[in-house]
């Protein structure tokens, strides 16, 4: 296959994506991007077998059409390769997309592939496996295990506060202890929620006010301390608190970390589980992967550090 040949992978495992199907194609159309083949993956498994499938044909661009966890997974496997990755968002929340600035709308989405050239961006990496926006441990990976596809489409986000008020109520809080092996510089802490950014947003919601998803640096920080309730409050205050600017909250900015638990946990890379639990090591890798966005969008934001 030539390299300037384009392929499309579309994850038709929601109702929502299915239902949008016809719009992505005739959106692709009106800006004059033709597939040379269209991928339509449900699963994990038909990610993994198709990125591995695309790579061989070593195109020159990769649309991926999906939500945080399609786009992500894919994403983590192209990494590395000479292809340019461009982005549809149809997720719930749309962290990765928002992190980019990248218009949420189909029609402009395909717009900003069309017209952006590709920039290399920086992914975060655990253990073998990158990861384009979040990693957490504790209530997240608990809610990313438990929420199903029926309650997603029912209720969109509002799913994911009402399976988490659920595992809440059970769950424990887990000894965390961070190590930044450039600093060497060690912390501890009990909590029921660990985030590990390297993009600007969670859960829908701007992590703060100046982060950045290429500044080759991981934003780490709890959300409450050992008690429901201060979980309870620190969620409240993510969610509808004022945002503010790194240097003024308490989130550790690194770019290489251990994290060990008192007790093994499971995590979660951007909505989905993976494979592994703690200790884990956690890396920043610049430039692993280019992706057609509006890089104007972030010098501008980066003006407000």
């Amino acid at each position: 296959m030539a390299s300037n040949q384009a392929i499309l992978i579309i994850n038709q495992g929601s109702r929502r994506t299915r239902a949008v199907y016809d719009d992505v194609i005739a959106a692709c159309s009106r800006y004059g991007l033709m597939f040379d083949k269209i991928y339509n993956v449900r699963t994990s498994t038909d990610i993994k077998s198709t990125v591995s499938s695309v790579k061989q044909l070593r195109p020159k661009l990769v649309v991926l059409a999906g939500g945080d966890g399609t786009v992500s997974y894919a994403a983590s496997l192209i990494a590395g390769a000479k292809i340019e990755v461009g982005v549809i968002p149809l997720g719930t929340t749309n962290n990765f997309a928002r992190s980019l600035n990248l218009p949420l709308d189909i029609d402009q989405a395909v717009k900003t592939i069309v017209e952006h050239p590709a920039s290399p961006i920086s992914l975060g990496k655990i253990n073998r496996r990158y990861f384009t926006n979040v990693a957490g441990i504790g209530m997240s990976a608990l809610v990313a295990q438990n929420v199903t596809d029926s309650q997603k489409r029912r209720w969109g986000r509002l799913a994911y506060a009402l399976v988490g008020i659920q595992q809440l109520v059970k769950h424990r809080a887990f000894h965390v202890t961070l190590t930044d092996k450039d600093s060497e510089l060690q912390m501890h802490f009990r909590t029921h929620q660990l985030i590990i950014a390297n993009g600007r947003f969670h859960a829908g919601k701007e992590i703060a006010a100046d982060a950045l998803i290429d500044n080759r640096e991981l934003v780490v920080f709890a959300i409450g301390g050992k008690g429901w309730i201060s979980f309870a409050l620190h969620m409240m205050d993510f969610y509808l608190g004022k945002r503010k600017r790194i240097r003024d909250t308490s989130y550790l900015i690194a770019r290489d970390i251990k994290i060990t638990t008192d007790t093994p946990q499971v995590i979660e890379l951007d909505g989905e589980i993976a494979r592994g639990q703690t200790p884990l090591r956690v890396q920043v890798t610049p430039g692993v992967i280019n992706i057609r966005y509006n890089k104007s969008t972030d010098e501008h934001i980066s003006t407000r550090r």
